[in-house]
């Protein structure tokens, strides 16, 4: 996969936020979610607690462990070990721990040998897993920790092939996922703080989520609401890569395509233009909501950049497109990089 021509991994992320969590998801999400990027660093003891890629749950890893730049986890390259720490809302606890059944890690190729309640610090209570997962000819040991903190849920993978047993015992990798922690999250001031661009003007939108150091979702949805749903949404990612002018119209389709929580989406309209003073490029498309199949309105920019390019997708109900269409051009006109 070339990453200058797919959509960005912080906007990817975001698609989640659009669909309920349930414990099908979860058991997905822990069998492949190991797939960390493999980067050589060196490896050095850990004797306090991390909090990788500046996230809000800690651990203090096994010796040899380290951090992997922009991914919420570790790896011992040498060993092919790996360890995943995953955010999710406070409620997920409860809906995994109860619907995580062993028959779901199985289709995912997990066994689970060994499942046991454990107390974290605090008190904060946690469901451990132990088992292994087959891939290929091959198995790799693994554990996941599901643990439910006072603010939110905390999912922490580790996984290894049995090769690496010696350097990481079973004792090991039990005593570090006892360690795991969980602090209060940043302000959205200082969530948004760290993205590559500013938000000048929001046009009557709110901040519902800042993804990691490279994604915002903004909603007008009614007070109390935890996801988009049907109501009107923005989302503003960053990709990397310079993207040719010949490139251009087919990264901009690939990418309102892959555009969360909507279905049968069908371009209406769109071409070149000018966004931000930069070479851009704007797609108007129709499409179905995924969960209600009330007829939505899709606007997408794409402003390029040199190393770069910022991505801003407006989604709409239909009947209140018209009205949203020139708020969402005033937020994307209110984008700037750093």
């Amino acid at each position: 996969m070339n990453p200058q021509k797919e959509p960005s991994y912080g906007f990817r992320k975001l698609e989640g936020l659009r669909m309920r969590l349930v414990a099908r998801l979860a058991a997905s999400v822990a069998a492949v979610a190991l797939s960390l990027i493999v980067l050589g660093l060196p490896a050095s003891a850990q004797t306090k607690t991390i909090f990788a890629n500046d996230g809000t749950i800690g651990i203090v890893p096994p010796e040899g462990m380290v951090t992997v730049p922009g991914v919420p986890g570790f790896q011992d390259r040498a060993a092919s070990a790996s360890i995943l720490v995953l955010e999710m809302p406070k409620r997920a606890y409860t809906e995994i721990t109860a619907n995580f059944a062993s028959e779901e890690l199985q289709k995912q190729g997990v066994t689970v040998e060994q499942r046991r309640d454990v107390t974290l610090a605090d008190g904060v209570p946690a469901l451990l897993l132990k088992g292994f997962q087959t891939v290929g000819a091959g198995a790799l040991k693994k554990w996941i920790l599901i643990a439910g903190g006072k603010d939110q849920t905390g999912m922490v993978t580790v996984q290894f092939p049995e090769a690496a047993s010696a350097r990481y015992p079973d004792a090991t990798v039990e005593k570090a996922l006892e360690t795991v922690v969980f602090r209060a999250p940043p302000s959205t001031e200082e969530m948004l703080a760290k993205l590559p661009f500013t938000l000048r003007d929001l046009a009557g939108y709110t901040v519902m989520k800042v993804v990691g150091t490279s994604a915002v979702l903004l909603t007008k949805d009614e007070a109390g609401e935890t996801e988009p749903k049907s109501q009107s949404f923005f989302i503003v990612a960053v990709g990397p890569g310079e993207i040719r002018e010949d490139e251009r119209e087919g990264v901009a389709k690939r990418a309102i395509s892959s555009v969360p929580g909507i279905k049968e989406l069908r371009i209406e309209r769109g071409g070149p233009l000018r966004v931000g003073g930069q070479p851009g490029f704007e797609l108007i498309g129709n499409a179905l909501d995924q969960q209600s199949d009330q007829p939505v309105k899709v606007a997408q920019w794409l402003s390029f950049g040199r190393n770069g390019y910022l991505r801003m997708v407006g989604v709409a109900p239909t009947e209140n497109f018209d009205a949203d269409y020139g708020a969402m051009r005033a937020l994307r006109d209110g984008v700037t990089l750093r």
